[in-house]
C-alpha cells in the first residue's frame, strides 16, 4: 500500500492526486455528514414544533381544569340552591294545608251556626 503523501504530486496548488477509494471514502463520509447534519436540523425542528405543541396542550388541559371547577361550583350552588326552594316549598305546602283547614272549619261553624240560627228562629 504506497503512503498518501507518496501519491500526492504536486504540480500545482489547485490540483493533487488522490488514490480512487480515497476519494471514494472521504465522499461518503461528506455525504454521511451532510445528511446527518440535515437529520440533526430536522430533529431540533421537530423538537422545537413539539414542544410548543406540548406548551399549547398543557395551558388547554389548564383552562380545561379551571372550567371544570366553574362548572363544579355552579353545579354545587345549583343544588344548594334547589334544596333552598325544597324548603320553601314544603313550608308553602304546610301552610297551604293549613290554610285549607282552616277554611274547612270556618265552612263547618258557618253551616253549624247557620243551622242552629234556622233552628232557634223557627
Amino acid at each position: 500500500m504506497p503512503l498518501l503523501a507518496s501519491s500526492q504530486t504536486l504540480s500545482s496548488d489547485t490540483l493533487c492526486s488522490v488514490p480512487c477509494y480515497t476519494l471514494k471514502n472521504a465522499l461518503i463520509v461528506k455525504a454521511e455528514r451532510d445528511y446527518l447534519k440535515d437529520q440533526i436540523t430536522v430533529t431540533r425542528d421537530s423538537v422545537s414544533i413539539l414542544s410548543n405543541i406540548v406548551l399549547t396542550q398543557n395551558d388547554l388541559i389548564i383552562n380545561r381544569d379551571s372550567t371544570i371547577t366553574l362548572y363544579k361550583d355552579n353545579e354545587s350552588r345549583y343544588i344548594e340552591m334547589l334544596g333552598n326552594k325544597d324548603k320553601i316549598i314544603e313550608v308553602k305546602d304546610k301552610q297551604v294545608s293549613k290554610a285549607k283547614k282552616s277554611s274547612k272549619l270556618a265552612w263547618l261553624t258557618t253551616g253549624v251556626s247557620t243551622a242552629l240560627f234556622l233552628i232557634i228562629l223557627l
